[in-house]
């Protein structure tokens, strides 16, 4: 099979911009070889950390498969470590639903509906895979409908990398259009971030319109109370109650009731919607789309191209100064840069896809058959007089004809990639450019020493395992060299020194002056970053009192200081003690506390309800305690069992924590969750130990090969 070129104009279609950055679509031989490639912006990329936590959610969510989803092909450099970032996706025809939205039509109950199901589906399913993994960035510019109805989420690997920006609250919605959820003390893009953001898509949907900037978070709540949506028979009506309700609790309006994960939120859903006639809003929705197509200009094609092998990105090489056509044999990818004063093409531009089943589709005038009325509790009566056209009628298309979109194309970049699989491979060597910061990581590739970053190396064309060690952290990354190329790769290992701190201050009552080590850091409640390990003097001063403390900061972890500083003669506030296996962090309503890593933490005394938390282990329970004023109430945390496997080649004897368990094969063995060494022993090939995590949430497996040493 030969190496499939892609043969792209003389700047790849830029399809969407947004807050990421710029989205161009790369077309290859075959329409089954079309990608979508992000070019990040260059103010998100230079960030300390952020490529690094992109490829390593990338590469956790490399097995990831969902019909759902589009699949995330690569992550890569165009050329040196300070050229510019992309994503390469697979494309998804059709329109986002941000311009759908931006022509302000609502579409009806039902619809509305049929896609939040396939959405909470979608962010469930990956949420079962990767408990501690989220999206991170949902929202309608990032999500794709299909001409056959279908809810497609697209770059679903940025959720690391988004929280490694810090931006404000305020920043991440105008900015990027990301919601995260209010109150929080640190912002944490988790299971709980992607529901918020899984509200805000649906009242979006169903308020017909995207959410304006200052209207999250500040008027949201607002915004549920008095929603209105479109009815089956094309008037509107309010929002039913238990719909509403379940919004309320997505959008996280009280945080002691907001869903923590979409598997909730689905499971709560499904049982709220009853038996809705999910073909017949699908049919609806399908109408709508191919008139939006008839719209824009662009047909519909009745059947999906047939698909081939993945295609691979491959690393940018110079072109030579007279290129000449480009063929199969000369495997060269030209690549400049975008220019900045370009307007992004409507993405109803480049909608081409046929519905992934054949059903009917109703043409614009013909009668539609009514979908079953939703079981949910009824709410006030529809207002007839004031109802919008609903989406498929002809009304609605000589509306939006006046609004219709206009396809800008202006100045861009000129990329010509190429795309290989696996078979296809060329037989030779290429290069690789290792670098790291810090600088002076040892190289080992399959096995073999190779030297110190930075460095560049000529390899046989293939997949290579290559490890970076550096300050007792070993990185692993798999490579392939296209003969003929150079592929760059960058990697940002933990500093050898100790991580800073950060150091929560919260006084009774909040507003005392802060000051930490004679700097001045605000007023309560405040947290206080980048503290070295160690001990600081805390000065806090209000109109109630002033008190100077020692607090110990330990590295890498958030401490916490809360004082009463109101003049009573007696104390008012208690302490809690914590004792667990491992690190566990406390919620109070949401808020964080702290972490048994504090001896001890000031609460007001009273009873409290606690969520105790260690996300990497899976492990989540709640504790009620009652603090008595002036005394210590502790707490001990009994971690579950999970389960662990392990087997060796050919054979071995087998000890946990020293405990014998016998010989391989050994499965399901119940041990506690957290850190355990097992050992692996053979007579005639000897010993080797393993450190391995055990979680709640999924079996551990190890499998060692006793001949290798």
């Amino acid at each position: 099979m030969k190496p499939a070129v892609a043969h792209a104009p003389s700047q790849p279609p830029l399809v969407f911009r947004d807050g990421f950055g710029d989205r161009r679509r790369v077309t290859g031989a075959t329409p089954a070889d079309n990608v979508d490639v992000l070019y990040v912006r260059s103010e998100l990329a230079e960030v300390p950390s952020f490529e690094f936590a992109l490829r390593e959610r990338a590469s956790r969510l490399a097995q990831f498969r969902h019909p759902l989803f589009a699949g995330v092909k690569n992550v890569e450099r165009l050329g040196n470590r300070s050229a510019t970032m992309v994503v390469v996706s697979e494309t998804i025809e059709g329109v986002r639903l941000s311009d759908l939205l931006a022509t302000s039509f609502p579409l009806e109950i039902h619809a509305v509906l049929y896609l939040l199901r396939q959405l909470v589906q979608a962010v469930a399913a990956l949420h079962k895979f990767a408990p501690e993994a989220a999206h991170g960035a949902i929202g309608p510019e990032r999500i794709i409908l299909t001409p056959d109805a279908r809810l497609v989420v697209v770059e679903h690997v940025m959720g690391a990398a988004i929280e490694r920006l810090q931006f404000s609250h305020e920043q991440y919605w105008k900015e990027l259009r990301v919601a995260f959820p209010r109150p929080a003390v640190l912002l944490k893009n988790d299971q709980r971030t992607d529901v918020t953001q899984i509200g805000i898509v649906a009242l979006s949907l169903i308020l017909g319109r995207l959410l304006h900037p200052d209207e999250y978070p500040a008027s949201i709540g607002e915004i549920v109370a008095s929603a209105w949506t479109v009815s089956v028979q094309g008037g509107t009506e309010s929002v039913p109650p238990d719909l509403r309700t379940w919004l309320a609790r997505a959008v996280q309006l009280d945080a002691r009731t907001g869903f923590g994960s979409a598997i909730e939120a689905e499971t709560a859903l499904d049982s709220m919607l009853g038996d809705i006639d999910y073909p017949a809003a699908a049919e609806a929705l399908t109408t709508f789309l191919t008139e939006y197509h008839q719209l824009v200009g662009e047909p519909v094609p009745l059947a999906l191209p047939k698909r081939t092998a993945t295609p691979k990105l491959v690393a940018a090489v110079t072109p030579p100064p007279a290129p000449a056509p480009l063929t199969p044999a000369e495997l060269v990818t030209p690549v400049a840069t975008a220019a900045s004063a370009e307007r992004p093409t409507s993405s109803a531009s480049t909608m081409r896809i046929a519905p992934l089943e054949t059903r009917p589709v109703a043409s614009p005038s013909a009668p539609r058959t009514a979908a079953s009325t939703l079981s949910l509790r009824p709410g006030p009566q529809s207002r007839e007089d004031d109802r919008p056209h609903r989406l498929w009628s002809a009304g609605w298309v000589r509306a939006a004809a006046a609004a219709m979109l206009v396809v800008l194309v202006g100045g861009g970049a000129v990329a010509v990639w190429r795309y290989f699989t696996p078979a296809a491979a060329a037989v030779g060597t290429g290069r690789i450019v290792l670098d790291t910061t810090p600088a002076g990581a040892e190289v080992v590739i399959d096995g073999q020493a190779a030297g110190t970053t930075p460095v560049t190396l000529t390899l046989q064309a293939g997949v290579h395992t290559v490890n970076l060690r550096s300050a007792g952290t070993t990185r692993t990354i798999p490579v392939t060299v296209i003969a003929g190329t150079e592929v760059a790769q960058y990697v940002e290992l933990p500093k050898s020194g100790p991580l800073p701190g950060q150091l929560q201050v919260r006084t009774e009552p909040a507003g005392a002056r802060v000051t930490v080590d004679g700097v001045l850091r605000g007023s309560s409640p405040v947290t206080v970053s980048d503290l070295a390990p160690g001990p600081h003097i805390v000065a806090l001063e209000s109109d109630g009192g002033s008190t100077k403390q020692t607090v110990t900061v330990e590295a890498g972890t958030t401490s916490s200081l809360v004082v009463q500083l109101t003049p009573q003669g007696v104390p008012l506030s208690g302490w809690i003690a914590v004792s667990a296996p491992s690190a566990v962090e406390l919620y109070e309503d949401g808020r964080l506390l702290g972490s048994n890593q504090t001896e001890q933490l000031m609460v007001a005394a009273g009873t409290h309800q606690l969520t105790i938390v260690n996300d990497t282990l899976g492990y989540r329970s709640t504790r009620s305690v009652t603090v008595a004023a002036g005394k210590v109430s502790p707490i001990k945390i009994d971690f579950p069992k999970g389960t662990i496997a392990v087997n060796a080649t050919p054979w071995a004897e087998v000890w946990i924590d020293g405990e014998k368990l016998g010989e391989t094969p050994i499965g399901n063995v119940p041990v506690v969750i957290g850190s355990h060494e097992v050992m692996f022993r053979h007579p005639d090939l000897g010993e080797q130990r393993h450190l391995v995590t055990v979680t709640a949430t999924t079996p551990a497996k190890l499998s060692v090969d006793m001949r290798k040493p």
